[in-house]
């Protein structure tokens, strides 16, 4: 009778470690916050600047710019297909 017990004990010992909770993660939508508002430069400030300078400025802005794109790309998957 007493393996009969210990066999039952440990069957009922067991059972809760063999139903783990299924974990379901949901991503929530993340709202796309709105872009800064950058100072704009008017054009007979940027003449004194030689070329090299003028050309690493606007390059950084693309740069920027496309940088910012990608991250709002990446903000609106989480919207789901009809977001657009």
């Amino acid at each position: 009778m007493t393996r009969w017990a210990l066999f039952l004990w440990a069957v009922v010992l067991t059972a809760g470690c063999t139903t783990q909770p299924e974990r379901v993660y949901v991503q929530e939508p993340l709202p796309v916050p709105p872009a800064p508002a950058t100072p704009e430069i008017p054009a007979e400030e940027l003449e004194c600047l030689d070329q090299d300078a003028y050309v690493r400025l606007v390059e950084r802005d693309v740069v920027l710019q496309s940088h910012i794109e990608r991250l709002e790309d990446i903000i609106r998957t989480t919207h789901g297909d009809d977001s657009e």
